[in-house]
């Protein structure tokens, strides 16, 4: 069965997220002469969505994770824009250092965001309408050792520093909406992704650099 291709507004589709494979939402917003996708996904359906787009492709991938660049080598593009940490692990790619505008006749930019889920992610904007997020403002994975050493728990946390960092410059995104990977509604609110994100930094236990989730 072919995978439904949901649309945001006019311009902007998207290929939802999948379990079986596990990959990433892939969002597409389409220019007279060009398509920007936001991550590639790893699925087959991602794959031959994006291989059947006849216009200049530019790839913006939001991190590294497999689910979100598994098909970066399948298919065929014109540019790629990523942080540092994704393009160490693809090898190739344009590193995305600071606020990016990518083209003066397009409404998008690229901005860096402090991440616990991982390092070197990036928010493709949209106009002053939708930041797209990927997995930026989720959790990390932390293993906690026992007394011994060995045994180890590994637990959902927020880096209390990286969090504080990363509400920062979410609140400086002039956008409605900020709009996530992975969920079924993805398109949120700024004000209450902001205000959820704040209560956990309240959390905060100050002896210890992280928030347990």
């Amino acid at each position: 069965m072919q995978q439904e291709v949901r649309r945001i507004c006019g311009q902007i589709t998207y290929l939802p997220a999948t379990l079986e494979p596990l990959s990433a939402d892939v969002f597409f917003i389409e220019t007279d002469d060009a398509v920007f996708i936001y991550d590639v996904g790893s699925c087959v359906a991602a794959r031959e969505r994006i291989e059947g787009i006849t216009k200049d492709k530019i790839i913006v991938l939001s991190h590294f994770h497999a689910d979100h660049t598994g098909n970066l080598l399948k298919i065929h593009f014109k540019e790629l824009y990523a942080g540092r940490e994704t393009i160490k692990h693809m090898g190739f790619g344009v590193q995305v250092i600071g606020d990016t505008v990518l083209r003066a006749d397009i409404p998008v930019r690229l901005v860096p965001l402090p991440s616990s889920h991982a390092k070197g992610c990036v928010v493709l904007c949209y106009g002053r309408e939708y930041a797209f997020c990927g997995d930026a403002l989720y959790t990390g994975d932390k293993r906690f050792f026992g007394g011994d050493g060995t045994e180890h728990v590994v637990k959902s946390v927020y880096n209390a520093q990286k969090l504080k960092e990363m509400i920062g410059v979410l609140k400086g995104i002039d956008v409605k909406y900020f709009v996530l990977s992975h969920e079924e509604f993805p398109i949120r609110p700024k004000s209450e992704v902001i205000r959820s994100l704040e209560l956990v930094y309240e959390g905060w236990v100050k002896d210890g650099p992280y928030i347990i989730i």
